[in-house]
């Protein structure tokens, strides 16, 4: 088997196996892909106050039991749109956004999420690390958009922001039974609770 064809993927929705809410219209196709769209919320790191660093000690413990529900409920603050609803993302700065569409995926079916070639020119990377989720998430997934580019790049929630590709998995028995992760179910980028 392999990546899911545009008609694969449609029929996989049709049938309720895969879900995404809200559910892709007729122009978020692609030939193996669905665009995806910005959500409501972008946030950023709050800077130090000036002479103050914040130092996170992954050594003294694994980075999975690092919790960072509640270190980003502490230090992580929503950039606020302009009067027209407008996002100004600056040159070099790490953002956390959430998608808007919400996804389930059955045990025998994986996803990717990656970015937009158009944006990527730009200087915008919409997601840098971690791009699988594992057959059987489910939740709202967190872009890691940097803007690398030397411009600041404007951006209004349900703009077209990336993609979404779609992978059988040949042995999904597994699947059921192993916890996903820490993100699973998740809502924003603060995490699900």
């Amino acid at each position: 088997m392999g990546i899911l064809s545009r008609q694969a993927i449609a029929r996989r929705l049709e049938a309720g196996d895969i879900k995404i809410n809200p559910p892709p219209q007729e122009e978020d196709y692609d030939s193996d892909a669905v665009d995806v769209h910005l959500g409501d919320h972008i946030y950023e790191w709050k800077t130090p106050p000036k002479g103050a660093t914040i130092s996170i000690s992954l050594w003294k413990q694994p980075p999975d039991e690092f919790s960072l529900k509640q270190f980003s409920r502490q230090y992580l603050r929503e950039v606020p749109p302009d009067n027209f609803g407008i996002i100004t993302l600056r040159p070099r700065t790490f953002y956390l956004a959430d998608l808007r569409q919400h996804t389930t995926l059955p045990t025998d079916i994986a996803m990717h999420v990656q970015g937009k070639s158009s944006l990527a020119r730009l200087g915008m990377l919409v997601h840098l690390t971690a791009p699988h989720a594992h057959a059987g998430w489910c939740g709202r997934l967190t872009l890691e958009i940097c803007n690398l580019g030397p411009f600041n790049i404007e951006m209004k929630p349900g703009m077209t922001i990336g993609q979404l590709t779609f992978w059988v998995v040949e042995e999904p028995g597994g699947a059921a039974t192993i916890p996903i992760g820490q993100f699973d179910d998740q809502e924003t980028a603060l995490g699900s609770g």
